[in-house]
């Protein structure tokens, strides 16, 4: 079986499962979300060459910030001061993707400091629990922005790419695949606002912007795999690798996304 076959089969199987967990068994799709970080964090430390105590203190560090986003809602009683406290806190970590596109434009020059690991850890992986006090619908959306995005560009890029984007990180990303990625960006959240019945038109925007952050998530990523000298971060999903490498455009999009949400309802 060839590797795009392996992909789309992967896909077919996944996010109807997905889908099914987000929208009819909220608590299982927590868990499912808890279970892909634990995966996901487990391969982000096998990509880094780290000490024992450093990645003891990365997943220690990853607990606390995970229990304390799990539970805000119960901390500040009120959903809204709720949404408030992690406007702040994913500022925060905005400034840090931020940082990170200027790595990826800056590579090999500029590379990941593995003393920061613990910091990281909260970082990358936090920003999803915030997606819990947001309704299914609102989730799907991003969901298909970074599913729209990364398969969009995928088919773009394998029909009209030329120029490389990142041929230092990513050899098969290309300028055209990105462009046609965000083009299906744009189409698919069109299609969500008209089966939702929503007419705010910023929604165009917040999902070009998540669409971009996934591209940079992905490329982020890419440096780690570059550094340890492999293909994929793991081998659990066939035809996509690892779970981090499913997950790694989501990771970078979910900060501005929800900040986006935060101010757009």
């Amino acid at each position: 079986m060839s590797e795009l076959s392996k992909r789309i089969l992967t896909t077919l199987v996944s996010i109807p499962l997905i889908l099914f967990l987000l929208f009819e068994l909220p608590i299982s799709f927590e868990l499912f979300i808890i279970m892909t970080v634990v995966i996901s964090m487990y391969e982000f430390l096998k990509l880094i060459q780290i000490s024992t105590t450093n990645k003891i203190i990365s997943i220690i560090m990853l607990a606390l910030g995970s229990y304390i986003t799990i539970i805000s809602p119960a901390i500040f009683y009120y959903l809204t001061f709720t949404k408030i406290a992690y406007a702040y806190a994913l500022a925060v970590v905005l400034l840090w993707w931020a940082n990170n596109f200027w790595m990826v434009v800056n590579y090999p020059r500029s590379k990941p400091l593995d003393i920061f690991t613990p910091i990281k850890a909260i970082f990358l992986f936090t920003p999803l629990f915030c997606l819990f006090v947001f309704k299914p619908y609102l989730i799907l959306l991003l969901f298909l922005i970074v599913w729209g995005a990364d398969s969009f560009a995928y088919f773009s890029g394998k029909a009209f790419g030329k120029h490389k984007l990142a041929p230092r990180l990513s050899g098969g990303k290309t300028v055209e695949g990105v462009v046609g990625g965000l083009i299906g960006v744009l189409l698919i959240t069109g299609a969500w606002m008209y089966f939702y019945n929503e007419t705010n038109w910023k929604f165009l925007l917040l999902a070009l912007i998540t669409g971009v952050f996934s591209v940079v998530g992905d490329l982020y990523e890419s440096i780690y795999k570059r550094e340890a000298g492999v293909k994929d971060s793991g081998n659990i999903l066939p035809g996509h690798g690892g779970v981090l490498d499913r997950i790694d455009g989501l990771l970078a999009a979910t900060p501005i996304f929800v900040i986006g949400l935060i101010f757009l309802l």
